[in-house]
């Protein structure tokens, strides 16, 4: 008889859990810092994501907050009788009655911070999540308080990954994709990376970041220590406005471009840019890191309904250098992270 011992099992990489709500602070008009507390939370980096069932936990019994769901408890909730031919489908399950949001939504990680194990309680780690308030889903969201649990699938997708030959990170976020910047900043911050931060918002009081009481944003989009999440890891950030009410009036890509055409042909050669944002704005972020031969990784915001590669409804094209032709990828299990000069726009 064999004496070899079975390997450890490996920890998850992801999985299915009920978070327990701690904070959800208004940080400007429309937008929310929600803080959520997961037991046993694999490992994350940064441009990884979580899917949100956007309302409180199905689960009504408080003492299960924290734990993982119990499949066979969901499937005893949604509950409904398949409909005979010309009779309409029947819901007994008082969530899907409620008429709210049933799909999960995206949500970028916008910090994470970990607290240890102890005698009574396992190994905690403390996540924000940074939402918008525009529809059904952020709504309910927006709603939610201390104390509650809600639903959470994660860590998602393929976040960051850092060069060996990276000396200097250019971070660029746009709306809600400012959060994985702040995550990432932490990180760089972390293994000693020079880095810089530019961030646009369409005006003041949609910027879901503080400013520090003693620098203001230069208005002609020169980075400073003027953003206290930024300023915490010692990175100066240029703030763009599309209508000028704070810092540099117009897009984030142009003082972008004035950053890169200033610098000097050697010193960008161990730069790389690193974006997320509006699908548009990612477009011209890579258009203008191209022009000064500098990398370009974009953390793409698609829509979709599962996260993990089952309902095929965040397709791109995708062409590597080199290829023949381009093919299909999924944002939520190849990327959401990918290098810029890959995808067909």
């Amino acid at each position: 008889m064999s004496t070899a011992t079975a390997a450890p099992a490996k920890p998850p990489t992801r999985g299915h859990y009920v978070a327990l709500i701690c904070a959800n602070t208004p940080i400007c008009h429309e937008h929310y810092r929600l803080t959520l507390q997961v037991p046993d939370f694999p490992a994350s980096e940064p441009g990884q994501f979580v899917q949100l069932l956007c309302a409180p936990s199905l689960d009504p019994d408080p003492a299960v907050s924290g734990e993982r769901y119990n499949p066979t408890q969901i499937s005893k909730q949604a509950e409904f009788e398949w409909p005979i031919i010309g009779r309409p489908l029947k819901f007994h399950d008082e969530y899907l009655l409620a008429n709210r949001p049933y799909l999960r939504r995206p949500f970028s990680i916008a910090q994470r911070r970990d607290l240890p194990a102890s005698d009574t309680a396992p190994a905690i780690a403390e996540i924000d999540i940074i939402h918008r308030v525009i529809g059904k889903g952020t709504r309910e969201l927006e709603s939610l308080e201390p104390g509650e649990s809600i639903s959470l699938l994660g860590p998602l997708g393929r976040g960051f990954a850092l060069p060996q030959t990276l000396t200097h990170a250019v971070l660029v976020g746009g709306g809600v994709g400012i959060p994985p910047m702040l995550y990432l900043a932490e990180k760089l911050a972390h293994q000693n990376i020079a880095s810089v931060a530019f961030v646009g918002a369409q005006r003041r009081n949609l910027l879901p970041l503080a400013l520090q009481a003693n620098s203001q944003p230069s208005p002609v989009g020169t980075p400073n220590l003027c953003c206290t999440e930024f300023a915490r890891c010692n990175i100066a950030a240029a703030i763009t406005t599309d209508d000028g009410s704070l810092g540099m009036r117009g897009f984030v890509t142009a003082a972008l471009d004035l950053y890169l055409a200033a610098a000097a042909p050697t010193a960008r050669a161990g730069t790389v840019v690193f974006c997320c944002g509006p699908t548009p704005m990612m477009k011209a972020t890579a258009g203008v890191a191209q022009r000064h031969h500098v990398p370009c990784m974009v953390s793409l915001e698609q829509p979709m309904a599962c996260g993990m590669g089952t309902c095929q409804s965040c397709v791109i094209k995708y062409k590597p250098a080199g290829a023949a032709d381009w093919v299909y990828k999924l944002t939520c299990t190849d990327g959401p992270v990918f290098n810029a000069s890959d995808i067909i726009w």
